[in-house]
């Protein structure tokens, strides 16, 4: 039985590679020819950055005068300091920062997977030999087909680090019941949210949710005040060095900037936010603006009251994922990339339980309605929904496992 296994551990590992290394032969072959056309067809958000990058680089504003005013044009809208820090590499061709942004990105997914094991929060109730390793190389032969991370990959959305980010605070999140992440987890976790909410904004109200969860003692309890205030502290610092290095010009700039685009174009196909699609759904596309700022406060809403009702911290935290991605008018197909920690994890405490084939089989269906989504992007909602009962259901048999530990 257990040269069974082993046999069936070492196939699967070999697949894996397999698929791993012809996955990303196929989209770096699609991202070079697409790089390839005229106008370039991949890398296109990344060359944004550039650009505006190189702006900065020669004393100016990184957002262009000419500011678009419809979702369907593409335009710099990152906060300042996003531009102020590629200015060393500005002047390097596209594709190649597009391939180390690319790889760092694909490694930051499979770190990930392979910590998730070893965390509080990932780690199974029976212990599983080389399952980091399983993981991390389940995370490089699913990347390629995911086509939520794939698009954030072939556009060079700044998306693509989510995974990693948004991994690090997964990990900081500590079980009720059973031991606690260290500090330097925590302050990792604290550190990729504070990164994130400094590149897109809407993952700040992940704070909130840390906030709103903190009274609901967690055993042990250090690692909310812990994350909280790296969150919040690497926030505070990151600003105030965009600040010093170059005034508070760039942040007025982009102010004025965000209210132009937010009188912009925001119903759209493409546009997959609840207020977009409502929108569109009554035949009112103007409505979208009226709408926008009322799925914000519902999603803010929504994310204290999953932080005080929802009892599985993995749980809770994939519900204040996804209200995250809704609170900003605009919300990209590639959001969802998010979910891939909140997705391994589920898969990874579940490995050895009695519904290990249950969590697979949601989690293949995310992915297979991830993908058809391509087609209709506001579908990718369901992917995320199907994401959400795996890890329910992934979560049964620790519950059980902690309560009767608990009562002993």
């Amino acid at each position: 039985m257990a040269t069974s296994k082993l046999s069936e551990q070492l196939f699967s590992r070999i697949a894996c590679v397999c698929l791993a290394v012809s996955g990303a032969v196929a989209v770096a072959l699609v991202i070079r020819a697409k790089l390839a056309e005229y106008p370039p067809a991949a890398g296109f958000d990344l060359d944004l950055i550039l650009a505006a990058a190189r702006r900065v680089a020669g004393g100016g504003s990184p957002y262009d005068a000419k500011v678009a005013t419809t979702v369907e044009s593409y335009f710099y809208s990152y906060p300042p300091w996003v531009a102020q820090v590629l200015v060393p590499v500005s002047g390097l061709p596209t594709w190649l920062v597009l391939t180390a942004s690319s790889l760092g990105a694909v490694a930051g997914l499979a770190l990930i997977a392979a910590l998730l094991p070893r965390s509080p929060i990932g780690r199974p109730v029976v212990a599983v030999p080389g399952l980091g390793l399983d993981a991390a190389l389940l995370a490089l032969a699913l990347a390629p087909i995911t086509c939520p991370f794939a698009a954030g990959l072939l556009f060079g959305n700044v998306d693509v680090w989510y995974p990693l980010l948004f991994g690090a605070l997964v990990l900081a999140v500590a079980p009720r019941g059973g031991d606690g992440p260290s500090w330097r987890t925590s302050l990792f976790g604290g550190a990729g949210l504070a990164i994130a909410a400094a590149v897109k904004l809407q993952p700040a109200t992940l704070i909130v949710w840390l906030a709103s969860r903190w009274p609901k003692k967690s055993a042990p309890g250090r690692w909310l005040p812990a994350t909280a205030l790296a969150a919040i502290v690497m926030s505070v610092a990151i600003g105030a060095l965009s600040v010093l290095a170059a005034g508070f010009g760039p942040w007025r700039d982009y102010l004025s900037y965000m209210q132009l685009v937010g009188n912009g174009v925001l119903a759209t196909r493409d546009n997959i936010g609840p207020a977009s699609q409502i929108a569109l759904l009554l035949g009112n596309p103007g409505l979208a603006h009226q709408l926008a700022p009322v799925v914000a406060i519902l999603a803010v809403v929504s994310t204290v009251v999953v932080a005080r009702v929802v009892d599985d911290p993995l749980e809770s935290v994939g519900w204040a994922i996804v209200a995250s991605l809704m609170v900003l008018p605009l919300t990209w197909y590639h959001y969802q990339v998010a979910l891939l920690p909140v997705a391994l994890a589920a898969w990874t405490r579940s490995r050895g339980s009695i519904h290990s084939k249950g969590v697979n089989n949601w989690l293949l269906a995310a992915l297979v309605v991830a993908d058809a989504a391509m087609l209709l992007p506001v579908a990718v909602w369901i992917a995320a929904a199907l994401v959400l009962i795996a890890v329910r259901l992934s979560g049964a048999e620790l519950h059980v496992s902690q309560s009767t530990h608990l009562a002993s």
